[in-house]
C-alpha cells in the first residue's frame, strides 16, 4: 500500500505541466489582467476551503456530542 501511494505522490510530482494546465481564453485573459488573476486564486483558494470547514465543523461537533455522552459526570 505504501509502494502505490509513493508512486502516486512522484507520479504527480513528474507530471505536474498538466496540472497547470488552463484552456487557452482562461489563460490569455489571466496572463493580461493582474487583478483577474488575483480574483482567480482568491476563489480557486474559496472553493478549496469549502470541503474543509465543512467537514471539519461536522468532524467537531461529533466529537463534542462523543465527548459529552462519554462523560456521565457532567
Amino acid at each position: 500500500m505504501k509502494k502505490v501511494v509513493l508512486l502516486l505522490v512522484l507520479g504527480c510530482f513528474v507530471a505536474v505541466d498538466t496540472t497547470f494546465a488552463q484552456c487557452a481564453m482562461c489563460r490569455t485573459a489571466l496572463e493580461q489582467n493582474g487583478e483577474l488573476a488575483v480574483g482567480f486564486n482568491r476563489g480557486i483558494l474559496f472553493l478549496l476551503s469549502m470541503p474543509y470547514l465543512v467537514f471539519g465543523s461536522i468532524a467537531v461537533a461529533w466529537y463534542r456530542r462523543r465527548r459529552v455522552s462519554a462523560d456521565p459526570a457532567s
